[in-house]
């Protein structure tokens, strides 16, 4: 009884704990949609045409996104509260009516043949112990049976004051739902607020001068953090060696996974089609050469993005003009990276297995198709990600 009542109690503070840090969750990303609100009102008066409203309202959306993600996922899990609560006392009150049934008529067999049965036994009991021990047998059947429902009273006594709490589930559930609702009112207004400013801004060449800088910007940080990777696990494979000499040089989460070997068979990370190849390209607005590191493949709104192999999360930060940006690490120093990536599904350094969900297709930038950037490196060599996937 102790040990289940000690289960009961972790049980309560475990999902005490996880209510409060989605609250707390919650609560974080309405921090920051307010305060984009409030910076995009201060744009909106001051920089009606500029890249940099685009790229604030591509943040509300993305945060917006996930505030309803994460609002529709509290509303399930109070329904699932509300019915295990509602399920676990319709149980008990069957088991308690079940029992008291059972005790009545016990009760009333005793009244009625209960000296008939007692006088038959005094004439027919071969020595005295076995009526003492009818008796004892009796007594210790109705004690359990009171005990049996006095427990089971108790508990659903119990059960019965958490209808306040049903209540109050109920009551945040509606809150919940009003509030997903708000949301996603405003997200459809930010997408029409960034539709109309884009048709404002498309001809302006000076946005696209300003996505081509915010391109190389990301280039280069790209290029940090895998710099920054690479050391790290040179590092860790040194420290390694030093430990046990003569060990394979692989680190132990991908000792499975020979990256290089998959050149060719890669599982697509989304379904669609290339729009942009990898390579030089004449930009069709500026008539400059641009270099584009990856691939650029045309895909459905929301629709899945999935790693197109096992490895670890080392990065996953903001770009501007290409939303959230995921770089996944494999084995022998070989890379993936993932942009325009929105309601992400993984958690920075988990380890994780080809196929995972990274997120879905966001809507960040100023192309006028959704679309996921797709790149592949070797160490600090940045490859062509269309000879790496399946034909």
């Amino acid at each position: 009884m102790m040990r289940l009542l000690v289960i009961s109690i972790l049980i309560l503070q475990s999902a005490v704990f996880a209510q409060s840090r989605d609250e707390a969750e919650l609560e974080k990303l309405k921090d920051a949609i307010a305060r984009l609100e409030k910076s995009l009102a201060e744009q909106t008066t001051r920089e009606k045409k500029t890249s940099s409203t685009v790229d604030n309202l591509d943040k509300k959306i993305s945060l917006s996104k996930n505030l309803v993600g994460k609002l529709s996922n509290d509303i399930s899990k109070q329904k699932e509260r509300r019915a295990s609560l509602e399920k676990e006392k319709d149980t008990l009150t069957q088991r308690l009516e079940k029992v008291q049934e059972i005790f009545a008529q016990r009760m009333i067999s005793l009244y009625k043949n209960g000296h008939i049965g007692t006088l038959e036994l005094l004439v027919n009991a071969k020595n005295v112990n076995q009526v003492l021990l009818w008796a004892e047998y009796q007594r210790r059947l109705a004690q359990m049976d009171a005990k049996l429902i006095s427990s089971i009273r108790s508990r659903k006594a119990k059960l019965d004051s958490s209808d306040k709490h049903v209540a109050l589930t109920i009551q945040k559930q509606n809150r919940s739902l009003a509030e997903r609702k708000l949301s996603q009112k405003k997200l459809e207004n930010s997408r029409q607020s960034k539709q109309k400013l884009l048709k404002q801004i498309r001809k302006n060449k000076e946005v696209y001068r300003q996505q081509v800088a915010d391109y190389m910007a990301a280039i280069e940080r790209i290029q940090k953090i895998i710099s920054e990777s690479e050391a790290q696990r040179l590092q860790e494979e040194r420290e390694q060696l030093q430990r046990l000499p003569g060990l394979a040089e692989i680190p132990a989460d991908f000792q499975e996974i020979d990256f290089a070997s998959l050149k060719g068979s890669l599982p697509w990370p989304v379904s669609g089609e290339i729009i942009r190849e990898y390579g030089s390209y004449k930009h069709p607005v500026l008539k400059t050469v641009t270099a584009n590191l990856g691939i650029d493949i045309k895909a459905q709104l929301g629709s899945s993005v999935r790693s197109v192999a096992g490895g670890k999360v080392t990065a996953i930060t903001w770009q501007r003009g290409r939303g959230n940006l995921i770089i996944v690490n494999h084995t022998d120093g070989f890379y993936t990276v993932y942009t325009h990536i929105d309601e992400i599904a993984v958690d920075l350094r988990e380890t994780i297995v080809a196929g995972t969900v990274l997120g879905v297709v966001g809507e960040a930038g100023i192309d006028s198709d959704p679309l996921i950037h797709f790149q592949v490196w070797q160490k600090f060599d940045h490859l062509d990600p269309k000879l790496w996937l399946k034909r």
